[in-house]
This record gives structure tokens, C-alpha cells and sequence, in this order.
């Protein structure tokens, strides 16, 4: 990937190909429904409400 930087006034600017920005506009419509994905499932398990205590956990299985 062949990038070229701009600076106009106090603001600098990437130039890259199309091709290439492309490929990291896709990259990011990626990463952003996985962390869709990730939300929801934080939301589904926080709904839940608390998990059981560790201790009780414990006596239930027999390793106290």
C-alpha cells in the first residue's frame, strides 16, 4: 500500500488508491459487526442477572 501524506495548514491528510481504501473501508464494516455482536451478547449475559457464587459452585460439584 502506497501512501502519501498532506499537510494544509495546521491539518495533515493521508493520500492513498481507492483500491486501498476500499479494502480498509471493508476491513472496518467488519471489525464494527463483530463489535455489534459482542454488544449484544455483554447485553444478554448482563440481563441474566449474576452468575452464582464461586463458593456454591463449589458445594454443588462436590469440591468442598
Amino acid at each position: 500500500m502506497v501512501v502519501q501524506t498532506l499537510k494544509l495548514g495546521k491539518r495533515k491528510f493521508v493520500v492513498m488508491s481507492e483500491k486501498d481504501f476500499h479494502r480498509l473501508q471493508k476491513r472496518a464494516e467488519q471489525i464494527a459487526v463483530q463489535d455489534r455482536g459482542d454488544v449484544a451478547e455483554a447485553r444478554r449475559r448482563k440481563a441474566r442477572g449474576p452468575g452464582k457464587p464461586y463458593s456454591e459452585l463449589r458445594k454443588k460439584l462436590g469440591l468442598a
